[in-house]
């Protein structure tokens, strides 16, 4: 569930909002800025991302922080490596591997929630968006927007997105109805890398038991 989360939220690269931002005094245009956000995203093929997530919950002390790296290629190809899981998606079926439980689960791509299409295009139209103002993030200036679903979305509450000035999602935090907080905060992006077939192919081991759900 948390890596399906993580994906969500990492993908989420604004294609198609129907902008409605805070009537507040910018030293720039917030709306001519995320529009040049969605032109730069939609240019790119593929990427790959270094990321550390932490989650902190109000029903536990403390925080659990972990290292992944994500390969994204259109359309709907993704390999999700973090904490012992690998999550692959060859665009038709999803394969979530445990390599500390020896067990697959096998199940068809739907264009849900969870998926890249549906993110980029369906979630973004019902958001609305607040310039929230600059920080400092890692020795460089980021833009921060709050946006919340204007109907009631059952997954999260609301998401904060940390943009750097070359137009690129340097952070994210979303927040449920739980109260529970999943920051990602992204060490390294490249673009539009040469990317092998194989990386979103998945060969089922030997000896793990494999649950199949299609």
């Amino acid at each position: 569930m948390r890596g399906k989360i993580f994906f969500e939220c990492i993908i989420f690269i604004f294609l198609s909002f129907d902008l409605n931002l805070s009537s507040q005094q910018f030293q720039f245009n917030p709306e001519n800025f995320i529009k040049d956000v969605q032109a730069n995203y939609s240019k790119i093929d593929n990427f790959v991302i270094d990321f550390n997530q932490i989650i902190s919950s109000s029903a536990i002390e403390g925080r659990q922080q972990l290292k992944g790296k994500l390969y994204y290629s259109k359309t709907n190809r993704y390999r999700l490596e973090i904490n012992g899981q690998l999550i692959v998606c060859d665009g038709q079926v999803i394969y979530n591997y445990s390599k500390n439980s020896k067990r697959v689960v096998i199940t068809n791509f739907e264009e849900n929630f969870f998926s890249p299409q549906k993110l980029l295009v369906d979630l973004p139209e019902y958001s609305k968006i607040e310039y929230k103002g600059e920080e400092n993030l890692n020795n460089q200036k980021v833009y921060k927007f709050l946006f919340f679903p204007e109907r009631s979305n059952p997954e999260f509450k609301q998401m904060m997105l940390w943009i750097g000035e070359d137009k690129i999602i340097y952070k994210i935090q979303t927040e449920d109805w739980a109260g529970n907080k999943y920051s990602f905060v992204i060490e390294k992006f490249l673009l539009n890398q040469t990317l092998k077939s194989e990386l979103f192919k998945f060969k089922i081991p030997a000896g793990v038991k494999v649950v199949d759900l299609r």
